[in-house]
């Protein structure tokens, strides 16, 4: 005969569990059968009724009461599980387990106070029962944790087995009561016991975080890793630790090992993403975000991910990103706001001023979204729209400075409201007496009203405050045209140009003070503005590319170019490896260099050149080749220079930086060009020297460069007619 799994298994059990049941009639043994295969297959209503049958045809089988009982509790009927409970005690009322039976459903119901009875009388039937020991621990845990203590010690006497969570338990307890010291001691115990255990573990771990001693939490987790080391949560948790610490090297490893076991999952990504950020690889930052499980869940990923986008120069992409984005979330504002601002970067003006317009149509008070399409309005030319916004904003905001100013710069610019645009301007003046920008609105606002010497006053002010805005330069200048000082209004207006003033018509305006400016003075005006923004690096380094032309031949090798102020400048040219292959450094006036041997080139002759144009180079860049006591401007019919000590100076075209440097004494040329402004200097990237018989060419990457601060406010050159 084949016998079943299932029959040997419910065999096993009666034959185990419950012994007496061969005293009850065939019938009720098939019912209580029929009833275990239900429970467990998960039909518990159906099973509870065959036990209810069951008992209606064997009253007295105590075993069916419990297993009633049981289930009646675990599917919530309490009441049918408390009738059952007390009929078992009723049958048997010296049974201890009964006692802790009855008790477990008095607790389910509520009645603390019966279950505890029941527990206590457990124990005074039986001594040693672990059972009613636990529960009573258990029942009490809450309200006395010092009794729940003195019982899971006792139970521990019972069931030493047990110990590794006992420990832990009564750790919890002491966690309860604040005592710190027990509650380690018995989270060491747990340990012990069982190394493998590792809820004490995660415990003491979170112990260590809570009184902020990273270093031993570190350790635990480390620790638990160990045994647990594809848990991705944990390496995640391991990282955000050394975060804290600002050990990103460190998180960023436990980063990434949660990230190969779970790609994508939020915590990692967006991690990896942040240290990325802070290494400005924002290509980086966005890949990482783009696998991110919580990128179609979260619309704040998607926002610092159009960031990064953004960064990266992937401006469509971004916008295309934000754009699915309000498809997700259209209640979104920040989303909407941001999209806008992605429109408006792509000259998609229209689209920008509709969406901000639905934001605020939506939600009147977004500020920033009204802010925003005033500012807009303003630039296209809508005054009045952006009018209509901006006292908006000033209805709930009276005192919003930058509002004021905004609003009351926009219309003195265009001449509008004047009166009423003073009213504002003099307002935020007030709110920030010292602020450079309201300052020199306050001034423009009078220059517009003719009041030229009060605005001269102000403009002047403004730029003791803010001495790098090309704007207040270029009204610096507009102020002493006014007032017929045609000379310093070139300077204001030329400095305004050097610092990246965008304004079409200041080109003519410089050219119409020029012609009213003495020749015998143009040529030291235009020399000190020249060596302003040139002069006055303290340091200067970076890697090149360096080529050498000598005949024929044409030779490219990598190199490195550092300056460091006063006078120390050294050039080496690099091998395979980066290894020096040729070196010569200027230090206070002493020159070092390794000999150049290039065939077929007069090796006395390549050093020479190589010498002289080091010094040169670190003249330019000390400042020296400007300190020229009388340098004198020379005009021809094309073009200009300055005759300076012993160099002849080339501007550019603009006048605004040189370009070329030749030594009198010698029959060499430097040239300077890639010029990039970079604050408030204007700073070279490539360096040519024209020498016969060779030309040698430098070509920065990106160079680093630091300044002496530049001084430009207020000069009395510039500003003496009024001082």
């Amino acid at each position: 005969m084949k016998i079943t799994k299932i029959f040997l298994f419910l065999f096993t059990v009666c034959c185990l569990l419950f012994a007496d049941v061969v005293a009850s009639s065939k019938i009720s043994y098939l019912h209580f059968m029929n009833g275990l295969v239900l429970e467990r297959k998960g039909n518990y209503g159906e099973a509870l009724q065959e036990y209810k049958t069951t008992l209606v045809l064997d009253p007295q089988a105590v075993f069916v009461y419990k297993q009633a009982m049981n289930l009646a509790l675990h599917i919530g009927k309490v009441e049918e599980a408390d009738n059952w409970a007390r009929h078992v005690v009723e049958i048997e009322p010296g049974s201890p387990d009964n006692r802790v039976l009855y008790g477990n459903v008095q607790w389910a119901k509520g009645d603390i106070k019966e279950a505890v009875k029941a527990f206590e009388k457990a124990l005074e039937l039986d001594r040693e029962n672990a059972n009613a020991i636990y529960q009573l621990a258990s029942i009490h845990s809450g309200a006395d944790p010092e009794k729940s203590i003195q019982y899971l010690k006792k139970y521990l006497k019972f069931k030493p087995d047990d110990a590794p969570d006992i420990h832990y338990q009564i750790a919890i307890l002491y966690n309860m009561k604040g005592n710190t010291g027990e509650m380690k001691k018995h989270l060491l115990n747990a340990m012990e016991k069982d190394s493998m255990y590792l809820q004490p573990r995660y415990m003491l771990a979170q112990h260590y975080e809570n009184v902020r001693d990273t270093a031993s939490a570190l350790n635990q987790y480390l620790e638990i890793l160990a045994i647990d080391f594809k848990n991705a949560e944990l390496l995640n948790h391991i990282g955000e630790l050394y975060v804290e610490a600002r050990q990103f090297d460190k998180a960023e490893f436990y980063f990434l090992r949660a990230y190969e076991i779970k790609k994508g999952n939020s915590v990692g990504s967006f991690w990896l993403a942040v240290i990325n950020e802070q290494r400005k690889d924002f290509a980086a930052a966005a890949g990482y975000l783009l696998s991110s499980e919580n990128l179609k869940k979260d619309p704040s990923i998607t926002l610092r991910l159009s960031y990064y986008l953004t960064q990266s120069g992937k401006y469509i992409e971004a916008v295309s990103m934000l754009e699915d984005a309000h498809k997700l979330w259209p209640e979104d504002t920040e989303i909407s706001y941001f999209l806008s601002l992605g429109y408006d970067d792509l000259k998609k003006t229209k689209q920008a001023l509709e969406l901000l317009k639905s934001i605020i149509e939506k939600n009147p008070d977004e500020r920033d979204a009204r802010m925003q399409y005033a500012v807009i309005s303003e630039r296209e030319d809508n005054i009045t729209e952006a009018e209509k916004h901006f006292n908006a904003i000033l209805e709930k905001e009276p005192s919003n400075a930058v509002v004021l100013n905004y609003l009351g710069y926009a219309l003195a610019d265009r001449g509008l409201k004047l009166d009423e645009a003073e009213k504002y301007i003099v307002k935020a003046v007030e709110l920030d007496p010292v602020n450079g920008a309201y300052l020199d609105s306050l001034g423009w606002v009078h220059f517009k009203q003719g009041k030229y010497e009060k605005a001269f006053d102000e403009i002047k002010t403004a730029l003791k405050h803010l001495d790098n805005d090309p704007v207040i330069w270029e009204h610096m200048g507009s102020a002493h045209s006014a007032l017929g000082e045609h000379d310093s209004a070139w300077k204001g207006w030329k400095i305004a140009k050097a610092l990246g003033a965008k304004n079409g018509k200041l080109d003519d305006f410089i050219k119409g003070a020029r012609k009213n400016i003495k020749p015998e003075e143009f040529g030291a005006m235009l020399f000190k503005h020249i060596k302003t923004f040139s002069s006055g690096f303290l340091k200067y380094s970076g890697f090149c590319k360096i080529e050498i032309e000598a005949g024929s031949k044409k030779m490219k090798f990598d190199g490195m170019i550092n300056f460091k102020a006063p006078d120390e400048l050294k050039v080496t040219i690099m091998g395979p490896l980066m290894a020096p292959l040729w070196n010569i450094a200027l230090k206070s006036g002493r020159l070092e260099m390794d000999s150049i041997s290039i065939k077929g080139i007069n090796e006395m002759e390549a050093n020479r050149w190589a010498a002289l144009f080091v010094q040169e180079l670190a003249d330019y860049f000390s400042g020296l080749v400007f300190n020229a006591e009388t340098p004198r401007l020379k005009q021809g019919w094309s073009s200009l220079h300055f005759l300076a000590g012993r160099r002849k100076l080339y501007p550019d075209k603009n006048q605004s930086f040189v370009e070329e440097m030749e030594p009198v004494d010698a029959d060499m040329k430097i040239r300077f060009s890639d010029y990039k402004f970079y604050n408030g200097h204007f700073v070279p990237e490539s360096f040519e020297l024209k020498a016969k018989p060779f030309t040698l060419k430098l070509r920065m990457k990106n160079p680093a460069a630091e300044f002496e601060t530049i001084k430009i406010a207020p000069p009395e050159e510039i500003v003496n007619s009024k001082e």
